[in-house]
């Protein structure tokens, strides 16, 4: 009996983990060094999101892809923004999403970086708490946002990853 419980267990567990992976500071940080939409767009097919839309704006395009995960029986929307300059010069990294905690998931892959105070316009929302840091050739901001849902309070979750 306490063998049929444990592999129960470890079926209902397993596929949320491989069904909402997300990548790594050092893979978002060598995506940020693409400066190729072409190239990004193959490596985040590759972890399941989908192209959505293109928007060009003054001095940069920005791409944003989407996916639909479901973790614990509820489904989430994860988007990721890649905006590129326009001389190619320099990329952002944006991902978005409710349904995993991205503090608890990115701040100790960031303690080789140097912790800044935040300047960002996110982080002066008063149900917003933001960290930002810095290395060498990247700026990245982890914010948690307390949201209003239709069913009660939740929490969203962004890291943007900007070469300098």
């Amino acid at each position: 009996m306490f063998l049929t419980i444990f592999s129960s267990q470890a079926q209902t567990s397993a596929p949320a983990a491989t069904a909402n992976p997300f990548p790594s500071i050092s893979t978002l940080t060598n995506w940020a060094s693409l400066n190729s939409q072409s190239q990004f767009d193959i490596a985040i097919r590759a972890v399941g999101f989908k192209f959505e839309v293109k928007e060009p704006g003054e001095g940069s395009t920005a791409y944003t892809y989407i996916r639909k995960v479901t973790v614990n029986e509820v489904n989430y929307t994860d988007r990721i923004v890649y905006r590129i300059t326009n001389n190619n010069s320099a990329s952002i990294i944006s991902l978005v999403t409710a349904s995993t905690d991205l503090v608890s998931l990115y701040t100790p892959q960031l303690a080789t970086f140097k912790n800044n105070n935040c300047k960002t316009e996110m982080s002066k929302d008063k149900n917003t708490t933001c960290s930002c840091y810095e290395s060498a050739n990247f700026a990245i901001d982890l914010c948690d946002e307390r949201v209003k849902l239709t069913m009660g309070d939740g929490n969203k979750y962004f890291v943007s990853v900007a070469k300098k």
